[in-house]
């Protein structure tokens, strides 16, 4: 039941890529991009178109008189092809803002061509610590998300004293947010006495047997728990060579947020994760959570009218962090459009709206928090976490449920 709900919700925002309402040919327009995989990492990208849409519906998809249209473009992971993305972007006369997805190589290898191009861009989900950190201050770049420079070390800390972890490895993909994560993960270890880390690196798409042959060899060189770094594809495939060693010798698996981006819930299952002791980081709030502000309640009702009871319940919600990161960016995004005057020239306002986002005037409810001046000018010295509107406070650990849902850790 679960794949066809999955597979009906997947079908139904494919067919709203292009989700005008009721423009008319006279109306004035507003284009929301996003640049995202939606092709392999799918269900997280759709998570958070839902939630933009269900956000800009809170305001009839209308902001300062102009009717709001959604762009969604398909980079599968690629940074080439990404930046093309872009180009369409800021080449779009009515383009105002622009979301990004899962991946973060693509807007860490893009850093300098999105800010040299004055790309307003919007991060509900990628990680890695470079991305809001461009040395200017005129930075075009925010996020509202969790930023490895503070996530690695709630990781680590987790796994050193909730796992007693004395001699944990550093399992990483091989790419720029691996890379971030090592410099992050390493840093906190010191403060465990441990200099020098093992780590382990592997390439995208590692197939079975070779996650086999790195999870065995992680294994034998004594090692007492992985600390993983994957998004859902290669976090399916660790799963399963850690499911297929004898029970008595699987490690603990503590993993950054990238493997609830797909169906690993689905591929392994609730009777299958019994054998394991999987936990990864979220940020604090859940639609599972045991209780809810009105606000969240209000929010849900909205998402089942929004995709017409496809989603019924907070377990239909796949990569459900998209979408409540997703929704409360775009509550801080329309908190600006509203606060700058838009003007119709589209270069004058980005730059308006990124001057707004660093001095928003009212607090902001959102899903997770309420947001009071979440962004400021930054300084890469002074102030270098100034474009991150969460912060180590707003970040849990979290694990599968038995119905798939997932469920955060309060401690």
């Amino acid at each position: 039941m679960k794949k066809i709900i999955s597979s009906i919700l997947i079908l139904w925002v494919t067919q709203t890529l292009l989700f005008v309402g009721n423009v008319e040919a006279d109306d004035k327009i507003i284009h929301i991009y996003q640049d995202a995989d939606l092709s392999i990492h799918s269900q997280s990208s759709k998570a958070i178109q839902l939630g933009i849409e269900v956000a800009f519906a809170e305001v009839n998809n209308e902001i300062n008189g102009n009717k709001i249209l959604f762009k969604y473009l398909d980079h599968r992971g690629n940074v080439l092809r990404s930046k093309r993305n872009y180009k369409a972007f800021i080449n779009d006369p009515n383009a105002l803002v622009i979301y990004s997805g899962i991946h973060s190589p693509p807007l860490i290898n893009n850093r300098k061509f999105i800010n040299e191009s004055k790309a307003l861009t919007l991060v509900p989900w990628a990680a890695g610590a470079p991305i809001t950190r461009y040395p200017s201050k005129e930075n075009w770049i925010f996020r509202l998300s969790i930023d490895d420079m503070q996530a690695g070390g709630m990781i680590i800390d987790y796994a050193m004293k909730n796992q007693q972890c004395r001699k944990p490895q550093l399992l990483l993909e091989n790419t720029p947010w691996g890379n971030s994560n090592l410099v992050n993960m390493s840093k906190a270890l010191t403060t465990y006495d441990i200099q020098s880390p093992q780590v382990t690196r592997f390439n995208l798409s590692v197939k079975a047997k070779g996650a086999q042959v790195l999870t065995d060899s992680i294994i034998n060189q004594g090692s007492d728990c992985l600390i993983l770094v994957s998004n859902a594809v290669e976090g399916i495939v660790f799963a399963n060579a850690m499911l297929e060693v004898p029970r008595s010798k699987r490690l603990p698996i503590i993993s950054h947020w990238g493997i609830t981006s797909g169906d690993l819930h689905e591929k392994i299952d609730a009777k299958a994760r019994e054998g394991l002791a999987l936990n990864f980081i979220q940020s604090c709030f859940a639609f599972t959570n045991e209780t809810q502000t009105p606000l969240a309640n209000q929010v849900f009702s909205q998402l089942i009218e929004h995709t017409k009871g496809i989603i019924k319940n907070p377990a239909d919600l796949q990569s459900a962090v998209g979408f409540i990161h997703a929704y409360d960016l775009t509550k801080l995004l329309i908190q600006a459009i509203k606060q700058s005057k838009l003007t119709g020239n589209t270069l004058k306002d980005r730059n308006t709206i990124r001057l707004a986002l660093e001095n928003l005037s009212n607090p902001v409810q959102g899903l997770i928090k309420t947001y009071d001046k979440p962004f400021s000018v930054f300084d890469s010295v002074l102030n270098n976490k100034a474009h991150e509107a969460l912060n180590a406070s707003d970040y849990c650990m979290g694990y599968y449920g038995a119905t798939n849902e997932i469920i955060i850790i309060n401690e």
